[in-house]
């Protein structure tokens, strides 16, 4: 047998979890945000759905959904979700969520990371991630954590107990006291009492630093040619106002760069990471771009293990606006930012970079 729960997060709206309670739900895993520890993504009803949990005796969980790619981001959503659940006591895992498209290289490396700082911490550590994923890409991190997964398929209720402690059968699900459809799951294991965090007798000293020094991104618009390489501020990639670039060549001086474009023809492209070189003559892994014109573009740095990190900023115009939009720093979403540059309607016809 197993126990009814839920899995909720901001959009799923305000919850009546009387309601929940009342219709024999058992407990509810709730998103505490997404991504780096910045105020600007927790999730917008963490603090009133725990509350209410607690409130009313509801058994409750916790998960972050992961856009890490190395570690300095595996490091700060940890920090994200420590931060968020510091004081509470959670009766189900506190789970890190990997599913994100171009993050599954570096995910069991985050997974590793994230749950061993929560277990360091005190905390029950779960990885979150579909079948596929747990049999194509986690290998190395299998039967370490609690492993909650999901597959949409019709099947009787203990298919995978015993090989998985949470199986997410559905999105497609009706609770009373939510609205619309809810993410559903079939919980194996027992529910457990107190998971408070504990201190460590001894914190390690932090690994000092090294500074990077200069970082030099060099980039090339294509328009109707490939314009001449621009290099930092030196200048901008493009031929000029309203005239749609196509293709993006990107690359750094020390560390990688990981980027994508959303483009007129298929909205957002797969993810492309570069060192110190492009290839002009690669349409697929060489270069950004489907030939389409592009509407917005997305860059994140990595800096090297056991360096001070940096970070990219960057910056486009787009047609009838003669002006750039405001900087973008990697993919925070802060202060205004969006996460990428550009606004996905109108092609961009000047774009700069460099590394900080």
């Amino acid at each position: 047998m197993s126990n009814l729960i839920i899995d909720v997060s901001y959009h799923n709206g305000v919850i009546n979890w009387e309601r929940v309670k009342a219709s024999g739900c058992a407990g509810a895993i709730l998103r505490c945000g997404y991504g780096d520890d910045i105020a600007s993504q927790d999730d917008k009803q963490w603090i009133r759905n725990l509350a209410e949990c607690e409130r009313l005796g509801i058994p409750v969980g916790v998960y972050l959904y992961s856009y890490a790619t190395c570690d300095r981001q595996a490091q700060s959503e940890l920090a994200h979700i420590l931060r968020l659940i510091k004081g509470h006591t959670f009766q189900l895992p506190i789970f890190i969520d990997v599913e994100e498209p171009g993050t599954q290289g570096y995910a069991p490396k985050c997974c590793e990371i994230v749950c061993e700082g929560l277990k360091a911490a005190g905390y029950t550590p779960g990885i979150y991630a579909s079948l596929s994923w747990f049999n194509n890409y986690l290998g190395n991190v299998r039967g370490k954590y609690v492993e909650w997964m999901a597959r949409y398929k019709n099947l009787p209720e203990d298919t995978y107990n015993g090989q998985y402690a949470i199986w997410q059968y559905s999105s497609d699900g009706q609770v009373d006291g939510v609205s619309g459809r809810v993410d559903v799951n079939h919980c194996y294991i027992e529910f457990g009492g107190s998971v408070q965090p504990v201190t460590p007798s001894v914190k390690p000293a932090p690994a000092e630093k090294k500074d990077l020094g200069q970082v030099d991104i060099t980039y090339q618009a294509f328009t109707d040619k490939w314009w001449p390489a621009v290099t930092n501020k030196a200048d901008w990639a493009g031929k000029g106002d309203d005239v749609p670039i196509k293709w993006l060549a990107i690359k750094v001086s020390k560390g990688s760069i990981r980027a994508r474009v959303y483009t007129q023809a298929n909205g957002w492209l797969p993810y492309l990471t570069f060192g110190n070189s492009y290839d002009l003559n690669d349409k697929k892994n060489g270069i950004l771009g489907d030939g389409s014109e592009i509407l917005a573009v997305e860059l994140y740095y990595i800096t090297p293990e056991g360096y001070e990190y940096q970070m990219v900023h960057y910056r486009v115009s787009v047609r009838n606006n003669k002006n750039f939009y405001a900087d973008q720093v990697d993919t925070l979403k802060a202060s205004g930012m969006d996460g990428f540059a550009g606004d996905k309607k109108r092609f961009i016809d000047k774009f700069q970079a460099w590394v900080e």
